[in-house]
C-alpha cells in the first residue's frame, strides 16, 4: 500500500487574514537556508468480513474484523529562498519563498505574508509545502516582541475558531549578546471530520540584531483519524540553517 504523507501546512497556519498583496518591487532582503527533512508515518485500519460461512462450511463467525498496518518514510535535503518585498503597516512582512532539493521537495515561488503572531498566509493558487511554512513562520520582525514578553522570557497565543484551536508558547532560554536560544511549543487540534491534533516542538536560533531565525530544529507529531476505520500517526522532523543573508556584512 502506498501511503500517502498529509500535510501539517494547515495545522500549523491560521487562515482569514488579509488579502495578499502583490509582489509588485524588487527583493529589498535575499535569504538562503539549507534545510533538511524527513517523514515517517504509521496506518492502521480495521478491516471487516462479511458474515457467512468459511470455506469448510463452517460459521464463519459473524462479523469477523482485524487491524491492518501500514507504514512509510521519505526524506530530502535541498535549499530554500526567501525574497523579502516590504513590511506592510500592519506589521505583515511580504516575502516570496521559492524551495529547491534534491528529490520531490521543489516548490516554484510564492508569495506569503507572515505576522509576528506566527500566522502566514500564501497565494492559495502556489505549492507551499510544510518545511516552507515552519521558516515562514519566524520570519516576521516583530516575532521576538520585547514589550509582550512576561518575568520568565515568555509569551504565547490562545486561540479557538469553528471548534479548532491553537495554542503556541515561546520561551528565550538563553541570550549572548544579540543571539537568543528560544523553545516552541505548539499545539493545533483540527475538529470535525478527520479531526487531527498536531504537536509541536521546535529550538529556534534567533539573531535580535538581524531579526531573523539562524537555525531552526522542528519535531512534529501528528495525529488523525479517520473515522472508526482508520488512524495515522506521522512523524515530522525539520531541520533549517541560515546559509547568507544579502543584509549581513558580506552577505
Amino acid at each position: 500500500m502506498k501511503v500517502r504523507f498529509a500535510t501539517i501546512a494547515a495545522a500549523l497556519t491560521v487562515s482569514g487574514l488579509p488579502a495578499l498583496a502583490a509582489a509588485d518591487a524588487p527583493p529589498i532582503r535575499h535569504l538562503v537556508y539549507s534545510f533538511t527533512y524527513g517523514a515517517q508515518q504509521s496506518v492502521s485500519s480495521r478491516d471487516q468480513a462479511a458474515e457467512g460461512t468459511d470455506s469448510s462450511g463452517g460459521l464463519a463467525g459473524g462479523m469477523s474484523s482485524g487491524i491492518s498496518h501500514y507504514g512509510g518514510n521519505l526524506g530530502d535535503k535541498g535549499t530554500m529562498t526567501v525574497d523579502v518585498l516590504r513590511e506592510q503597516p500592519d506589521k505583515g512582512l511580504v516575502v516570496v519563498v521559492a524551495e529547491d532539493a534534491e528529490h520531490t521537495r521543489k516548490a516554484p515561488p510564492a508569495t506569503c505574508v507572515v505576522y509576528g503572531n506566527t500566522n502566514v498566509i500564501c497565494d492559495p493558487n502556489k505549492t507551499v509545502n510544510p518545511e516552507e511554512y515552519t521558516l515562514l513562520r519566524f520570519l516576521a520582525s516583530n516575532f521576538v516582541d520585547p514589550n509582550v514578553l512576561d518575568a520568565n522570557k515568555h509569551w504565547g497565543y490562545d486561540t479557538s475558531s469553528g471548534g479548532n484551536a491553537l495554542k503556541a508558547d515561546y520561551t528565550i532560554e538563553h541570550t549572548d549578546g544579540s543571539m537568543m536560544s528560544i523553545t516552541e511549543v505548539r499545539s493545533v487540534k483540527l475538529a470535525g471530520t478527520g479531526a487531527m491534533t498536531t504537536n509541536v516542538q521546535s529550538k529556534i536560533g534567533y539573531d535580535f540584531g538581524r531579526l531573523v531565525p539562524i537555525s531552526i530544529s522542528e519535531y512534529v507529531t501528528q495525529r488523525a483519524e479517520g473515522g472508526v476505520a482508520a488512524s495515522s500517526t506521522t512523524i515530522y522532523q525539520t531541520d533549517l540553517k541560515l546559509v547568507s543573508d544579502s543584509m549581513a556584512k558580506g552577505g
